[in-house]
């Protein structure tokens, strides 16, 4: 684990894992999480990814161990994106594979699409690139109403749409709760209220770095219509589809998408 003091009151936490031989110097891989969760959602990676890689997984601000003061919290692309090179630059790396779920894949398109020197390719889990149109109170309940309360209840409400609970590991569901949970009221409805602003779809062209599209056919925020429209706005991107799944492709079938992940990247030379 690191920390990176950013700006004032603005402390970053990432976990850094490295079991690669000590005397080679590995390419680096970043996994990003998604909305009010962290790093720790990526546990069952690690094992899969670090003998060949440095696995970085940051804490977005606000989020898991990063900190900021509620009332100076913005959420923004621009910010995590300039959070995110500061990490890199903090530890000397130039160049990463990115991989990120849901929102955590938004921000990748977003940085690769600004720093494509950096970004050698791109693994999307479940991420649309414009999230389902919401109003504040929808059929699942006033969203905002329960994130008031807090992040738990709000998450409690509305699981489904981020793990398919009919196929995830006993426990998972209350232990993704209570992790979501961690993140405070404030935080989570900024940036809730930020990411229905998000629509990526204008930008998908000008991504040029080689992208998998890794989604559960029966996903209801990354629907297979859009991820469908995503492939074949990417320049070079794969679709590749697990069937009968919802949400949640990377926290239930690792060892499935980190699989899909290697043979994308022998099909794609990272240079």
């Amino acid at each position: 684990m690191a920390t990176l003091n950013v700006a004032p009151g603005v402390e970053l936490h990432y976990w850094d894992d490295d079991f690669t031989d000590p005397w080679r110097e590995p390419p680096a891989i970043i996994l990003q999480h998604g909305f009010s969760r962290s790093g720790r959602f990526w546990y069952n990676w690690v094992p899969l990814l670090s003998r060949e890689y440095r696995v970085l997984r940051p804490d977005l601000r606000g989020m898991g161990e990063s900190s900021i003061a509620e009332d100076a919290y913005e959420a923004s692309l621009d910010i995590f994106m300039a959070d995110l090179n500061a990490i890199l630059d903090s530890n000397g790396i130039s160049r990463v594979v990115y991989v990120g779920e849901s929102f955590g894949g938004i921000l990748g398109l977003s940085y690769a699409r600004s720093f494509p020197d950096r970004v050698a390719a791109l693994c999307l889990c479940n991420t649309p690139c414009r999230l389902p149109r919401r109003g504040r109170t929808d059929p699942e309940g006033d969203w905002d109403t329960a994130m008031r309360q807090s992040i738990g209840d709000w998450s409690t409400a509305t699981i489904n749409n981020r793990l398919d609970t009919r196929f995830a590991p006993e426990g998972m569901k209350d232990w993704y709760i209570s992790e979501m949970d961690r993140t405070s009221s404030s935080i989570g409805r900024k940036l809730q209220g930020y990411l229905d602003t998000l629509d990526f779809r204008p930008h998908l062209k000008e991504v040029t770095t080689p992208t998998l599209l890794l989604t559960g056919e029966e996903s209801p925020t990354s629907t297979l219509e859009q991820q469908q429209f995503m492939a074949d706005q990417l320049p070079n991107s794969r679709l590749v589809v697990y069937p009968g799944l919802g949400h949640g492709i990377n926290a239930i079938h690792p060892e499935w998408c980190v699989a899909q992940l290697r043979e994308f990247l022998g099909a794609w030379p990272q240079t």
